[in-house]
């Protein structure tokens, strides 16, 4: 695993998304549903949340109440991300916010999570990334602990919004013609770069297989390969 290459992965979103980055309510991504699933689903008595951004997630778990502490991760800082202002002061009792400059999660206890939760973060990461959380999360997850990830997979994203397809292309070395006449070259194209060179914002196709044997390879165990919540994107349930 390239420690300066992941270094460089993570300094590429110092400057995005001032304010706080807050997904929308499209249909195809399904964040209605995906609050259905949490509301019915969320177990335990601390979560981890990768990537809290402005908070979106975050407070919606909080206002459900249903954990004694929330422990929150982001690479970008609090105040970049105006999260306690869309918080609230009164959450701090039971919030807790860390910037994470690295995948290595050592300020959280070791065996202590008992569920983990990450929405539009996984695609930003490369599989070295990824791979490098799951080694972490193995560490910090109580044994019976559930994670509940979303990432990118370039099958699932082209088959779902064929007329976005060029999102996918932009990110290859190689713009190749041949994309226009080739799904399947792409999607292989894709997952092949899901180690390529990060810059600002971009996403990784890592895929859902990639994502299985990576998290298999990390002792957790396949609950749903995909909750098919989000049409765009597949969300994996894992256990430990």
């Amino acid at each position: 695993m390239n420690q300066n290459k992941l270094r460089e992965e993570i300094n590429s979103f110092q400057k995005l998304w001032n304010g706080g980055y807050r997904t929308g309510y499209s249909e195809k991504r399904g964040q209605k549903r995906l609050e259905d699933y949490l509301r019915d689903n969320l177990v335990g008595n601390n979560l981890l949340e990768i990537g809290s951004g402005g908070g979106q997630w975050t407070k919606f778990i909080y206002e459900l109440n249903i954990f004694q502490s929330i422990q929150c991760v982001d690479v970008l800082s609090a105040e970049h991300n105006s999260f306690w202002e869309y918080m609230g002061e009164e959450s701090k009792k039971k919030v807790k916010y860390k910037q994470n400059l690295d995948f290595s999660l050592d300020h959280i206890e070791n065996n202590s999570i008992d569920f983990v939760f990450s929405y539009d973060v996984f695609c930003h990461i490369s599989q070295s990334g990824v791979e490098a959380y799951l080694k972490s999360l193995n560490k910090k997850c109580k044994p019976g602990s559930k994670l509940l990830i979303m990432y990118a997979d370039p099958a699932k994203y082209i088959n779902s919004e064929p007329e976005n397809r060029n999102h996918v292309i932009q990110y290859l070395p190689e713009k190749k013609f041949i994309y226009k006449l080739s799904n399947n070259k792409l999607i292989k194209d894709a997952l092949k770069d899901s180690n390529g060179k990060p810059f600002p914002g971009r996403w990784y196709w890592v895929g859902i297989k990639n994502f299985l044997n990576l998290a298999e390879t990390h002792n957790f165990k396949i609950e749903e390969q995909d909750l098919n919540i989000d049409y765009t994107n597949p969300i994996t349930l894992l256990r430990k």
